[in-house]
């Protein structure tokens, strides 16, 4: 069991004890990856959460788990290619819980989202406290599934997802399982209320795996924990770190291995012969997660523009699904030098 030190002075600050999971699980994706040049960091909005959570404003030692789950994007089968010859990139969901206090982490290239957005949650409470680059504040139960798909209005109610649980077996009386917090962080993740979700969790360690949309989860670590209380506040206190803002992400770090359906013939001009770009331009609501050869290449925001470089010039499959899983456009041949449109522009 690992203890935690507190730190000492008016303001907790971070927690210095705890290992890194990256010292359990070795970190998936392969770093460097191609992505948006960095944007200087500013200091964003923290709004004062709905709910204070001063019960937990204490160094008092609690037990806790830091699960480490590794995610892969499963392509449906509509926009898979037999012939792929490269492995989708995984990301990592890290979970620091106790018993009644839940905080997860978004880690690697696998996620339609930017990297180090934290999600806290606490079981007396609707709805979550959410960091990403915007900054902080809270959202409304259900309303992380919206956030996550990219829409700038959080009440939309056709976004929801059904959750696959897998469980292998139950807590023992001694062990600490923050297993029903991972299934009411699931049920706020997909837009179902809680206590549908829930029920299938108590009493339960941690699940071993779980599935909605086109995500895939196993979990990969289980590192015991002694925190003290302050370090799961599940509000607006002690944030953490700046995320890096990103109106786009790429997956892979190199897309020359992706192989067009047909190449285009090898050009005399130095420059032409060259790598080649996609642009696409999502004037969607949500944001666009890009298939290539049943491959996930990259993200775009809702009504942002990305620039993919570095395919072999050729005709290519492409495809786009919604975070959600929803088909957003159906594959269909696209010419790389080229552009792709998704839905209209708005006037």
């Amino acid at each position: 069991m690992s203890t935690a030190t507190p730190n000492k002075g008016g303001s907790h600050g971070s927690v210095g004890g705890p290992p890194e999971a990256t010292d359990w699980a070795a970190r998936v994706g392969k770093p460097p990856i191609t992505a948006p040049p960095p944007q200087p960091l500013a200091h964003p909005e923290v709004r004062t959460a709905v709910a204070a959570d001063t019960t937990e404003d204490s160094t008092e030692l609690v037990a806790a788990r830091r699960l480490v789950y590794r995610v892969n994007l499963l392509v449906p089968h509509s926009l898979q290619d037999r012939h792929a010859h490269v492995s989708a990139a995984a990301g990592e969901l890290h979970i620091d819980a106790s018993l009644q206090r839940l905080r997860a982490r978004f880690v690697g290239p696998g996620w339609p989202v930017s990297e180090g957005v934290e999600v806290r949650l606490r079981p007396d409470v609707p709805g979550v406290y959410l960091f990403d680059a915007l900054g902080g504040r809270s959202i409304g139960p259900g309303q992380l599934a919206a956030w996550f798909e990219g829409r700038t209005a959080y009440d939309a109610p056709e976004v929801q997802s059904r959750v696959r649980i897998r469980r292998e077996y139950r807590a023992r009386a001694s062990e600490i399982s923050p297993g029903h917090l991972m299934c009411m962080l699931l049920a706020e993740w997909t837009n179902q209320p809680r206590e549908a979700v829930q029920h299938r969790c108590f009493g339960m360690s941690p699940p071993q795996g779980f599935r909605f949309g086109p995500f895939s989860a196993e979990l990969t670590a289980v590192v015991p924990l002694s925190l003290p209380r302050y370090a799961l506040r599940a509000d607006d206190v002690d944030a953490p770190e700046p995320i890096a803002p990103a109106t786009w992400g790429a997956m892979l770090d190199t897309f020359d291995h992706l192989k067009p359906l047909r190449a285009d013939p090898p050009s005399t001009d130095s420059v032409a012969g060259g790598p080649a770009e996609l642009e696409v331009a999502n004037h969607t609501d949500t944001r666009a997660i890009i298939i290539v050869q049943g491959v996930p290449i990259g993200w775009v925001a809702a009504g942002e523009r990305a620039r993919f470089t570095g395919f072999v010039p050729g005709l290519y499959r492409i495809g786009a699904l919604r975070p959600l899983g929803i088909l957003r456009m159906p594959p269909r041949p696209v010419r790389i030098p080229g552009s792709l449109v998704l839905g209209r522009p708005q006037h």
